[in-house]
């Protein structure tokens, strides 16, 4: 089956201070991947069913934009997530993503966690709020590189 402990899980940043039994119950779905540099993990627009959870190595989220170039929107490393976009409807991708370096990381399928966090409101809690935490770091990275290319002064604090 799994040869991904809850030990293991445990020491994953995103998951640090989950209880035991949560732990225990993800160890079991959860699976070891890998991806060599220029492996493509996900594409923009593609069905979001799986997400992962970086241990060593960096992925790249990218976006397609005019042109044969991606923009580069932020770059994830050992203890960050890939793959939001399955938590809400229409589970597609919003970003694509792509090893930028040799990477391993725990690999969970959406349709049994989902199904775990709807069975125990606890394990359901804590995913929403760990994943609204990263979602909110993402935009916030999106915004920077957005004004890093277009230029203009971020908005005062407090406010637009």
């Amino acid at each position: 089956m799994s040869s991904v402990s809850p030990a293991d899980l445990a020491e994953h940043e995103f998951l640090r201070g989950l209880a035991d039994r949560h732990l225990a119950q993800l160890a079991r779905v959860a699976s070891l991947a890998t991806a060599k540099p220029g492996d493509r993990i996900f594409e923009e627009g593609s069905r979001a069913d799986r997400f992962w959870l970086i241990r060593t190595g960096r992925i790249a989220l990218d976006l397609q934009v005019p042109g044969p170039q991606r923009l580069l929107v932020e770059t994830l490393g050992p203890g960050e997530v890939i793959g939001l976009s399955w938590w809400a409807p229409a589970h597609r991708w919003e970003f694509g993503a792509a090893a930028v370096q040799p990477t391993t990381a725990f690999e969970l399928g959406t349709g049994v966690v989902i199904e775990m966090c709807e069975a125990d409101p606890a394990l359901g809690y804590q995913f929403t709020r760990r994943l609204m935490t990263v979602a909110v770091h993402r935009l916030n990275a999106t915004r920077i590189r957005l004004q890093d290319l277009y230029g203009g002064s971020p908005p005062p604090a407090g406010g637009p």
